[in-house]
This record gives structure tokens, C-alpha cells and sequence, in this order.
């Protein structure tokens, strides 16, 4: 048997060139459309965040559904607040219903969502009576899967 000769076609040639540069050019654009896409969610968030609120820091959260007999799973971010300051916490749902809280080194100070009564609370305000490292945690209602974003703000006085 005798081998076909490579091709010798331009065309080919430059199509298989483009083949690799074509991928790469997508990934770029999926990229962008992306964080786009993100940009476009937080400030929509931001936007919902209330008077008087200065948008400091945003929490994008997409979590699993927990298996059964698992714990739900969490979003935790550690932030350094300053004593004397209110800041506002306030989420938007993409999928699933947030609850976010906020802890000091050991105790819940505040939540979005009472359990007792099944009362929501969005957006939350926080007065800082302490500077220091808090720890924001994010979960979903029923330990069910969902996407969200959060947004913590400084209020002025």
C-alpha cells in the first residue's frame, strides 16, 4: 500500500494553523462574557443595597445541594470591620433562597433569616461595636443547591 502524499493544499495547511488560535480566541471570549456577565450581577446587587450605602465588598456564592445526612454546605469569608461603623449586608438570588450571617470568634451576631418565625430580612444592617475579624457565612435554606450574590456596604450615620 502506498501512503498518500501530506497535503500540499494552502487552505489546509492554514486551516489547521487556525485550529489552535479559533480555541484559544473562544476561551478568551467565554471568558470575557463571563466576568461580564458577574460584573453585570453585582452591581445590579450593589444597586439594590439601598440609600446611603457604600458598596465595599461582594460575595458570589454557588453552592451543592447537601447529600442527605450531610451538613449544608457553606460560603465563609473572613472580614476586617471597624468598630463604631454600620455595615449593610443585603443578597440577591440567582437560584435558592441565601442566608447569610455574621460571627465574631465564636458567636452568630446576626442573621437574615429567623428560623422561629421564617422571617426573611434583606437587606441587614450591622453596627460594628468592635474592630476586628468577622467571619460572614452564606448558606442556602433547606440545604438545598443555589447561586447568589451578596453585598456588604458601609452606611454613613
Amino acid at each position: 500500500m502506498r501512503e498518500k502524499p501530506a497535503s500540499t493544499n494552502p487552505n489546509t495547511r492554514t486551516m489547521k494553523a487556525l485550529n489552535p488560535i479559533i480555541a484559544v480566541l473562544f476561551c478568551f471570549i467565554t471568558i470575557g462574557l463571563t466576568q461580564s456577565d458577574r460584573k453585570e450581577r453585582v452591581q445590579d446587587c450593589a444597586a439594590r443595597a439601598g440609600d446611603g450605602a457604600i458598596y465595599l465588598k461582594e460575595f458570589l456564592v454557588s453552592l451543592p445541594k447537601a447529600e442527605k445526612d450531610e451538613r449544608p454546605p457553606l460560603y465563609q469569608q473572613a472580614v476586617i470591620l471597624r468598630g463604631n461603623n454600620i455595615y449593610r449586608f443585603n443578597l440577591c438570588n440567582d437560584k435558592g433562597q441565601a442566608v447569610i450571617r455574621i460571627y465574631d470568634s465564636a458567636n452568630m451576631l446576626l442573621s437574615s433569616y429567623d428560623s422561629k418565625t421564617d422571617k426573611e430580612y434583606n437587606p441587614i444592617n450591622f453596627l460594628c461595636r468592635k474592630t476586628g475579624q468577622y467571619n460572614i457565612i452564606i448558606t442556602f435554606k433547606d440545604g438545598k443547591a443555589g447561586e447568589a450574590v451578596g453585598i456588604m456596604s458601609h452606611v454613613m450615620r
